[in-house]
């Protein structure tokens, strides 16, 4: 089966970049910072400029990768190629009733990269580098994977943002194509986006897709803000917590093959996708 896992970003770094030291040898093991960048449509429907930000995590334990990463200041504009990346992590949440803690295992979700440079540097602050990426938000954030679908044909949900907006909900099994230097043992070779697209690509995924659906899809990189719970195991109480979820959502898509309908076009655009709506409470995790 043809691999795609393409993740091209050029964006802010608006903030420090965090370094993960050994205790025992004080080298660098791992390098993680956000980027700030741009959706394309910078306009709304009434022509007034709506710029749309997203905020993906970096995360890479390369030693190439975190020696460019070292060079990085405050403000710059970085270019960052690479691919899309999930994995579980563990955090440790004080629950208020006990005052106990405990841990919380999800998986979250990473760009792990394979080229990382500044390509501007005499940036001053964040108004400069919205300024530069309005020019380039074309390119700032673009994502392109070829994956299956992995979720059950009946989680293929359908729903309506507050505003009305159609969307649609889905998972894939994405194979890699790069190596990822602290991946979890041999069985750990494929990705799993979840996607959200929107509008008639919305509806045409739900009417269409099925689980083992094989897509090509050509969109970006949607951060979600969600709140999510977990049980205390000490007390039975409830700990809320808050997490952002890095998603895809496609300005096209081609459907491959094992789709419900042959017949389909296998190309569907939409040119402004209202894909910045939040999603209903139903709809969080």
């Amino acid at each position: 089966m043809a691999k795609e896992n393409y993740i091209s970003l050029k964006g802010q770094l608006r903030g420090d970049v965090r370094f993960v030291t050994d205790p025992d040898t004080g080298e660098i093991t791992s390098a993680m910072f956000p980027l700030y960048v741009l959706r394309r449509n910078i306009w709304d429907r009434a022509g007034n400029l709506s710029p749309k930000f997203d905020r993906p995590i970096i995360l890479t334990s390369d030693k190439e990768i975190i020696r460019a990463v070292k060079e990085l200041k405050k403000y710059d504009i970085v270019e960052v190629k690479g691919s899309f990346r999930t994995k579980m992590s563990s955090r440790h949440k004080v629950c208020e009733a006990c005052g106990e803690t405990t841990t919380v295992n999800a998986p979250i979700q990473l760009i792990n990269p394979s080229f990382v440079g500044a390509v501007v540097t005499n940036i001053q602050n964040n108004t400069e580098g919205l300024n530069y990426l309005l020019n380039v938000a074309e390119i700032s954030n673009i994502a392109k994977v070829i994956g299956r679908v992995c979720c059950p044909t009946d989680s293929i949900t359908m729903a309506e943002t507050e505003n009305g907006v159609p969307y649609c909900r889905y998972q894939l099994a994405v194979n890699r194509k790069l190596y990822v230097a602290d991946s979890d043992g041999e069985e750990d070779h494929a990705d799993y986006p979840v996607v959200i697209s929107y509008g008639d690509i919305a509806y045409d995924d739900h009417d269409v897709l099925q689980q083992n659906a094989l897509v090509y899809l050509d969109g970006y990189i949607h951060v979600i803000q969600q709140e999510r719970t977990t049980i205390c195991p000490h007390c039975g109480a409830t700990i809320p917590y808050k997490t952002a979820s890095m998603t895809l959502s496609p300005y096209s898509m081609e459907y491959l093959r094992d789709f419900k309908d042959d017949v389909l076009e296998s190309t569907h655009m939409v040119d402004e996708p209202r894909e910045d709506e939040p999603l209903h409470d139903s709809d969080k995790e």
